[in-house]
């Protein structure tokens, strides 16, 4: 939801700073997602909360705060009578349906550019005097409202659920879709007018033209409104305040504001009485309160006298009895208030959490760390070593995202598990990787001129699986296979750059590098291995420039640098970032410390080889051809020199070998000659034909 503050003034005592205002709306619980410097904000607000939906319900939070009265724009009075349009409510579904007739008496065109200042504010362009009438009714009261042509309307308005084989036009969809059976809808002796509190019609709709209108003010069954709009994937205002549940005291207040605004702007006049149906009445429901234990919850200081006159200012009314306070709930908050806890957390909110005590549970015996805690923290230890910082990102993306990482139908990434009423579409998409938010963090910072970029985050991507059957109590299995993994990406240079050490560039062999260390600390036997081509990250990355995590042979990770395309995409330019994905349970499990080996009392044998190696021959395998070939006193064999001449045709690898050499099984150089003839055959009966020869 967008807001301004010089319309939120209106509605009461603000701050005199917008800082000081923006932090008042963080503390109160309403979440400010960004500010334009200019007093606009966006909000991201409470899903059980309709209330917040409006000018007056945000106002009534820092109410609740600054003590400072709620005031409202004017409403009209509005006479409820027999001879208003006809009605008929034919379900439970709709708690109150009010039907106003208005008449066009004069053209005096739209309402006065101060009135539709909410409409700016929340980017929402003026239409016609009634439709912005009824958007400003939804954004300063909270109450949707909707009008009607009343020349297109045939019959009484009938409130009903829809019949098997039913069709409606919505607004600004090019033809008839299919109602549900069962869905809550408005409708007249011929067809569907709308689908009550989602979307009305195209064939019942105002226009310029229209000289006769029938005014909509109504409550819903919040739970039909959101079966309805998420079963025909419908998504507007009037669904999010409807389908958290809205006020049924308000149909006609906010009819009456609709009234007022066309009655004194715009040449509108009434028709007859208004047409009221719904069985809804206050059910005053009431809690019990005791002061003292309010007090001894929030170790506040509180009186009896203080809690009611806090919580008259959300709309409670209190009657106080000693140390106990009848509370009623107002309407406006019947569909999340039931418990004194809830009570609690007004008053909480009331007093500021900055200013209740902090104070710890008491602990009567501590709990030492599990062990996959305590590798999780040398793991880190680790990273942090090596100047990586953790980061926090979303469980959720947009399409937009597929855009931009080249995901097409096809793609092993292609299908996610998607959320079927998100508000806003950057958040429809539960994510199936990690690399498109590392790869989003490193464009952020870059744009922010932040070129040494090292950063890590523990964290689960979520992907699509059969519904798995119900279990003995009958509950579903989860839709979404989950998978935990760990992932790092880099960019810039492997170390701050300092005047006596030249910094190498953050490339693929210094994340091998940082594999290695985690490697030697947790006892794991990480080893790279060559790209899958079906792996499902493996065309977002480098072809040349990637490999695969093992561990005892199964893949357990994906490293390298990220492709162009991808970068191109983000608009990275001169910068190469490099991304390594580990599965969190491989990291986390248990891992083998090397035995103590007591040093030898000769020095061992060493001697080196070296091969030329084509492009498409990895040393690794090379590496690992020898060790299967060599005796069981080989002590290490390691890669130890790397010469690429300027054709880069082939690449001069050097391998420095270690025999032992113990008292009781002295070697001589015949002997370990003859072993490096052995190796040296090895790798030409496997690698010969591919041209790796001895150099």
């Amino acid at each position: 939801m967008k807001i301004h503050a010089d319309v939120l003034g209106q509605y009461t005592a603000l701050p005199e700073s917008l800082d000081d205002l923006r932090h008042l709306l963080d503390d109160v619980g309403i979440e400010v997602k960004r500010g334009d410097g200019q007093g606009g904000f966006t909000l991201e607000l409470l899903a059980n909360r309709g209330d917040h939906h409006c000018y007056e319900g945000v106002a009534r939070e820092l109410s609740g705060r600054t003590g400072a009265p709620v005031l409202l724009p004017p409403v009209a009075a509005l006479e409820v009578g027999e001879a208003g349009w006809p009605l008929r409510l034919e379900t439970d579904l709709c708690l109150v349906y009010t039907a106003t007739v208005l008449e066009r008496v004069a053209d005096h065109g739209a309402l006065p550019a101060d009135a539709l200042a909410p409409l700016t504010a929340a980017g929402i362009h003026s239409l016609t005097a009634p439709v912005d009438a009824t958007n400003l009714s939804n954004l300063e009261l909270g109450q949707p409202t909707h009008v009607f042509d009343a020349e297109k309307i045939e019959g009484p308005i009938t409130i009903r659920l829809s019949r098997a084989g039913e069709t409606c036009w919505p607004l600004f969809q090019e033809g008839h879709v299919p109602v549900p059976e069962g869905t809550l809808v408005i409708a007249d002796d011929v067809k569907i007018l709308a689908v009550a509190g989602v979307i009305g019609c195209e064939d019942s709709k105002t226009t310029a033209e229209t000289r006769r209108i029938v005014l909509e003010s109504a409550t819903f069954d919040p739970v039909s409104v959101r079966l309805a709009g998420r079963a025909m994937d419908v998504h507007t205002d009037s669904r999010a305040r409807f389908e958290r549940g809205s006020d049924p005291a308000r149909p006609l207040v906010g009819a009456g504001r609709v009234v007022h605004l066309l009655e004194a702007h715009a040449g509108w006049q009434r028709v007859g009485p208004t047409a009221c149906v719904g069985a809804w009445t206050d059910p005053r429901r009431t809690i019990q309160l005791s002061a003292r234990a309010t007090a001894a919850f929030l170790e506040h200081p509180l009186t009896p006298s203080e809690i009611a006159e806090r919580l008259r200012r959300y709309g409670f009314t209190v009657t106080p009895a000693g140390d106990a306070l009848a509370v009623v709930v107002p309407p406006h908050r019947l569909w999340d208030v039931e418990h004194p806890a809830d009570l609690y957390e007004e008053l909480a909110k009331s007093i500021g959490y900055n200013h209740t005590a902090i104070s710890l549970p008491p602990v009567d015996m501590g709990a030492r760390p599990s062990d996959r805690s305590l590798r999780k923290a040398r793991a880190e230890e680790i990273l942090l070593a090596q100047g990586f910082h953790e980061v926090f990102t979303d469980g959720f993306y947009g399409r937009d995202v597929l855009d931009r990482m080249g995901i097409t139908e096809g793609h092993p990434l292609y299908a996610h598990v998607e959320t079927a009423n998100a508000l806003d579409r950057a958040y429809s998409l539960l994510k199936n990787n990690a690399l498109a938010q590392a790869v989003e963090a490193v464009a952020i910072n870059l744009r922010m001129r932040n070129e040494q970029i090292k950063a890590y985050e523990w964290t689960r991507t979520f992907h699509p699986q059969a519904q798995a059957p119900a279990d003995a109590k009958g509950r579903l299995g989860s839709p979404a296979a989950e998978r935990p993994l760990l992932w790092l990406i880099a960019s810039g240079t492997d170390r701050p750059p300092a005047w006596e050490d030249r910094s190498r560039p953050a490339d693929p062999l210094f994340l091998k590098g940082v594999l290695e260390e985690l490697a030697c600390e947790l006892g794991l036997g990480f080893t790279l291995g060559p790209a899958d081509p079906g792996a499902p990250l493996y065309s977002l990355l480098h072809p040349n420039r990637q490999a695969q995590v093992l561990l005892d042979g199964r893949a357990v990770g994906t490293l390298g640098e990220v492709h162009p395309d991808v970068l191109q995409a983000h608009k990275i330019k001169r910068a190469r970032p490099v991304y390594l994905e580990l599965d969190a349970e491989a990291v986390l499990s248990e891992g083998t410390r090397p035995a103590f080996e007591e040093p030898p009392v000769l020095h061992p044998i060493a001697r080196s080889l070296a091969f030329s190696l084509p492009g498409r021959v990895q040393a690794g395998d090379v590496a690992a051809t020898m060790r299967a070939a060599a005796p069981d006193w080989l002590r290490s064999l390691d890669i130890t020199d790397l010469f690429i001449p300027e054709d880069e045709a082939v690449r001069a690898v050097t391998f420095s070998l270690s025999f032992h050499n113990a008292p009781d099984a002295e070697r001589s150089a015949d002997e370990v000659n003859h072993v490096l003839g052995v190796l040296v055959d090895a790798v030409a009966r496997r690698f010969g034909e591919a041209g790796v020869v001895q150099r």
